[in-house]
């Protein structure tokens, strides 16, 4: 029988390292898909990957569950992010333009719709990078993790009205930005 998220940060709490490992194979591809695609940097992602677990097993001792695990769990993803962010724009780091995007496996054969599949990855990617951050997050939680509206308000700590406005209005940003690509793409 499958542990439940909860029932695994009891064990953790008692010293069961096959726990927290079970855990972080559970949990650890969407920690690294959200904060790599919020951040558009395949090394801070990972950097962010590891300290989310960091404190996981740090904050187990004391953990009580309060809300879903995996709201708890992106809310540590999302601060660890924005703070990210600060620092880079404290740095002055690189543009967008600079950056490169992640790549993202496709599961086709016909090279010609890979190549076709990964401009049109890329595009939306960068259209989704250059929302405002509060969209950007409600977005990538809601159509990306599949989270449901009232989960994300937990996150982000704000009303559950405020993420259906921040998606509806960053579903609209996008679609303006990728009409542009229209021609381009099939």
């Amino acid at each position: 029988m499958e542990e439940t998220d909860i029932a695994l940060m009891e064990l953790i709490r008692r010293g069961d390292d096959k726990a927290f490992e079970l855990l972080l194979s559970r949990h650890q591809r969407s920690v690294y898909n959200l904060a790599c695609r919020f951040l558009n940097d395949e090394a801070e992602a990972e950097d962010i990957t590891q300290e989310t677990f960091i404190r996981i097993f740090k904050a187990a001792v004391t953990y009580t569950p309060e809300a879903k695990f995996t709201t708890w769990l992106y809310t540590i993803v999302k601060n660890l992010c924005f703070n990210a962010l600060r620092k880079r724009r404290s740095a002055q780091i690189v543009s967008i333009e600079e950056e490169t995007l992640p790549e993202i496996p496709a599961d086709i054969d016909d090279p010609s719709e890979i190549i076709d599949g990964k401009r049109l990855r890329s595009k939306v990617l960068a259209a989704v990078h250059a929302l405002p951050e509060n969209m950007r997050i409600a977005v990538l939680l809601h159509k990306f993790h599949g989270l449901q509206y009232h989960e994300i308000a937990e996150i982000l700590d704000c009303s559950v009205n405020s993420v259906k406005l921040r998606v509806h209005r960053a579903k609209a940003v996008l679609a303006r930005s990728l009409s542009e690509f229209g021609g381009e793409t099939k």
